[in-house]
């Protein structure tokens, strides 16, 4: 009886803590598979959703300031200039990929060191 209370409480922790993915830190864009209006260059993601970002339009580079809600394997990124986006989110402890659900699309931040 211990030991099939163990393995629940064990597998209650596991599922509460995979639910919630944190992405707190610095992180630095790699590039793009597509041609995209904008990429990302340091990203800083906060622990209570707020981000900045060097954001690339092309040859221009500009501060973006905003929020960000993370829902299962979805990122919402609240901010100026480009409004609200969403992107379908991977991570792992060194990288965060980015898809775009309409263009597949995809942009990976590489964990700053």
């Amino acid at each position: 009886m211990y030991t099939l209370k163990a393995a629940l409480l064990a597998g209650t922790i596991l599922i509460l803590s995979g639910c919630a993915t944190d992405i707190s830190g610095t992180w630095q864009g790699r590039d793009s598979t597509m041609g995209r209006p904008f990429s990302f260059g340091a990203v800083t993601f906060a622990p209570d959703g707020t981000y900045t970002a060097e954001a690339k339009y092309g040859d221009t580079v500009r501060a973006v300031t905003g929020t960000y809600s993370i829902s299962g394997d979805m990122i919402m990124l609240y901010g100026e200039p480009f409004g609200e986006r969403s992107y379908r989110i991977e991570s792992t402890p060194e990288a965060l990929v980015f898809t775009d659900n309409k263009t597949e699309g995809s942009m990976t931040l590489d964990r700053y060191r």
